[in-house]
């Protein structure tokens, strides 16, 4: 059994060199929130690269947080300090991972981007504040649950698993015939999801999204990187 994803990863050398923002050449340290599904993408990039990586606790409103607009993750990484997840990650898989989790042909390449920019722009956004935050994060910190909000947004979150599911139809993954960034991006955003009950029982509903959803979690990247109290399968 792997051990959690938010402690230090054990793959890190003892011998290697630290560069000048702390991280040891060769690791991807993270400055991201102890729960933070852009965090775990990066984790999980990382962790397809066969990078070792750890996680920098870091609240997005902190000083100590690097980013310049107060947002997460930032990551140090071969020297240097990267932010803006989808370019942290372009990174990882480019360099390191010699650009597996990007098509080589330009319609899927474009599929990609596109399905990226809608987790990113649509997806994420429309969830977090209408599901995940009332139904996990309100309720673990003591603060307020406000169904009305929740109400508002499951329409809207219903439709835009219907439109994924669309896809998954046609095609494996998002962006065609291989696990693409594209797939990373929406798996980590749609597991928060799946762990509320109106996410788990719409995403249940949905079989060719369901299937998906429990083909990445088994995937050794997104087995290392499970939140804590997680549960092990999607």
């Amino acid at each position: 059994r792997r051990s959690n994803a938010w402690k230090r990863n054990s793959r890190s050398s003892e011998s290697a060199h630290s560069t000048a923002n702390g991280a040891r050449m060769g690791e991807v340290v993270i400055h991201a929130p102890q729960i933070s599904t852009y965090g775990r993408v990066v984790a999980m990039v990382a962790s397809e690269a066969g990078l070792p990586w750890r996680l920098q606790p870091t609240a997005a409103a902190s000083r100590e947080n690097p980013h310049p607009f107060r947002k997460t993750p930032t990551v140090d990484v071969d020297g240097l300090r990267l932010f803006e997840s989808s370019a942290i990650c372009q990174y990882l898989d480019d360099v390191h991972n010699a650009g597996a989790l990007q098509p080589g042909d330009p319609v899927e390449r474009a599929r990609m981007q596109q399905w990226l920019s809608i987790s990113n722009q649509y997806l994420f956004p429309t969830t977090e504040v209408g599901l995940v935050i009332p139904r996990l994060i309100a309720p673990a910190t003591g603060g307020v649950v406000r169904e009305e909000q929740v109400q508002r947004a499951l329409p809207t979150i219903a439709y835009q698993l219907e439109l994924i599911t669309e896809r998954l139809e046609e095609a494996p993954w998002l962006a065609g015939a291989s696990v693409s960034l594209a797939d990373l991006f929406a798996y980590c955003i749609l597991r928060a999801v799946q762990l509320t009950p109106e996410g788990a029982s719409m995403i249940a509903s949905l079989l060719p999204l369901a299937r998906w959803m429990a083909i990445l979690s088994r995937r050794d990247s997104a087995m290392a990187t499970r939140w804590p109290r997680e549960p092990e399968s999607a």
